[in-house]
């Protein structure tokens, strides 16, 4: 896209230099009092300049508004995001809690201790040789 527009650009400069050396004849402009005897190439490239500057000074303040309004509207969603990803959180944890709720872990039974009739019966076990 850069190179498309350099190549305008050049192109542009060329036309404009080929029509100042071709309209070299004087004109006068006459603005309220003043009266002003200059080529018809400097005259038109003046006009073409407070053009160009007289449309930047008219989209600047809307361009400008618009990237204040860019980044704020950014900066809400960032804002936002943080909130969903808290809000996600906390539902997982809620959604967690509820199912434990409705299916509470089976208590754990503890091991009963052995009893003297079990153990009577039971074969001594071989302890290894020294």
């Amino acid at each position: 896209m850069m190179s498309i527009l350099l190549v305008l650009a050049l192109f542009i400069a060329i036309v404009a230099v080929i029509f100042a050396l071709q309209n070299t004849a004087a004109v006068t402009v006459s603005f309220f009092v003043w009266q002003f005897h200059e080529s018809l190439a400097l005259v038109l490239l003046l006009t073409v300049i407070l053009g160009v500057l007289i449309g930047i000074l008219t989209i600047l303040p809307g361009s400008i508004r618009s990237k204040w309004r860019i980044s704020s509207q950014r900066k809400k969603v960032d804002i936002l995001e943080k909130a969903l990803q808290a809000e996600k959180v906390q539902y997982e944890e809620t959604v967690r809690q509820l199912e434990l709720l409705k299916n509470p872990p089976a208590p754990e039974r503890e091991p009963e201790p052995p009893s003297s009739e079990s153990q009577a019966a039971a074969p001594p076990i071989p302890l290894p040789p020294a």
